[in-house]
């Protein structure tokens, strides 16, 4: 079938299902799961989450030849009564390890043929290359995130959501309508100050409900709105903020600018871990159905005192194909004191959380400012890439520095 007659008729059929049609069996187990177990209690969550890492490193002793030879070389045994106490003196994986280890971390369960290759955004010049199932992203992925926007009142395909991210959009448009995902997609790359003011206005006119953005970029539009002494009212409930660090300030001048709660969560494509905001307060619930949290000092030792910074070192449990166990993420946080929440959810909290994405941006010809996070990584453009650099002198211009890997020779 021709591509354009696919997106012109069946897209726009395949947008209308429901979630739990469009993505299968397992998106409807899991997103039913977590509506039961976001009210468990610190046992019953605790229990859960022992099960489901104690079954992760037996799987990964029987079928991955990494841990298998790594388990062996420090005698840890997975099947033991003491698997948890034990568990500790497993290393941590690194990124470097990940590398350096890509085909022996990967389970030799699975067909090659139905694995896809995964990449991060490579916030360190380095991207990171790991396998999963093809096609199960959506299934893992979505019932998390649908549960966490869930509290401000988000619904997949239902809710009214404008996307502000890293889209393209024609020059001769402001949004476009994608069918598939039921949202207005705007073009981040072109705010200008005209843009700006064309964005806000559609917002109101097409009665949007849910901002999909970057702090940096929700910022841009406070900024404006600010700078032209406007008041500013919309349908806006929420901007659901993703994929940067939220900087001190940042969050009062959206919520009084845009009228509306700036919620977000932590997670990584690495999908080892994901916490949400509560809708309470801005501390963030770890998801213990999610992976297994830990915070390590700079000595590498666990943390468990509240308000002591550490790295995030987490343990996923959705994707068996190369499970990440230990995994040093080069992300940091803190436990929160006061760990009762008066939402009724019995996950820990952390606050102060500070990932790789720190706000850099490029500056484009017209002045406009263009988030870095918005450069897509995720490309097979960078299959023979193993480091790269962006460097800019002037407005518009950019030079991208790279050095191949082996793949390339």
């Amino acid at each position: 079938m021709n591509l354009s007659i696919f997106k012109k008729f069946l897209a726009p059929i395949w947008g209308v299902l429901p979630p739990g049609l469009k993505y299968g069996k397992q998106y409807r187990k899991k997103f039913l799961l977590l509506k039961k177990t976001q009210y468990w209690s610190s046992e019953q969550l605790e229990n859960y989450q022992d099960k489901k890492l104690r079954n992760l490193l037996e799987y990964a002793y029987k079928y991955v030849p990494y841990y298998k030879e790594l388990f062996d070389t420090i005698k840890y045994n997975p099947g033991s009564s003491d698997w948890k106490d034990e568990f500790y003196k497993i290393p941590f994986l690194s990124k470097e390890a990940i590398t350096e280890n890509m085909h022996k971390l990967v389970s030799n369960e699975y067909d090659e043929k139905l694995l896809s290759v995964q990449t991060t955004g490579g916030t360190t010049g380095k991207q990171l290359e790991f396998k999963m199932l093809k096609g199960s992203y959506a299934a893992t992925e979505f019932p998390f995130v649908d549960i966490i926007w869930s509290r401000v009142g988000y619904k997949r395909q239902k809710s009214r959501v404008a996307v502000l991210r890293n889209d393209i959009i024609p020059q001769d448009k402001i949004y476009v309508f994608d069918h598939k995902s039921r949202t207005y997609n705007f073009d981040t790359f072109r705010l200008t100050d005209r843009n700006i003011k064309l964005v806000l206005d559609a917002f109101i006119t097409l009665k949007i409900e849910f901002l999909h953005t970057y702090p940096s970029v929700a910022v841009q539009l406070c900024e404006y709105i600010k700078k032209n002494n406007m008041t500013y009212t919309s349908y806006l409930k929420a901007v659901l903020a993703t994929s940067e660090n939220i900087y001190p300030g940042q969050r009062e001048l959206i919520e009084s600018t845009l009228n509306c709660r700036l919620f977000s969560f932590y997670g990584h494509s690495e999908l080892c871990c994901i916490a949400g905001e509560c809708e309470k307060s801005t501390f963030y619930h770890i998801q213990s159905e999610y992976g297994y949290f830990e915070l390590i000092d700079d000595e590498g030792h666990v943390i468990n005192e509240p308000n002591k910074r550490g790295e995030i070192v987490c343990t996923g449990f959705n994707n068996k194909v190369m499970p990440f166990i230990r995994y040093r993420t080069g992300d940091y946080a803190s436990y929160v004191e006061q760990q009762f929440c008066e939402c009724g959810r019995h996950y820990r909290l952390i606050n102060n959380v500070e990932g790789r994405w720190t706000q850099e941006q490029f500056i484009g010809k017209d002045g406009n400012k263009i988030s870095m996070t918005a450069v897509n990584m995720h490309s097979e453009i960078f299959n023979h890439v193993s480091n790269y650099q962006f460097e800019q002198n002037e407005k518009g211009k950019c030079i991208l520095r790279i050095k191949l890997n082996h793949k390339a020779h």
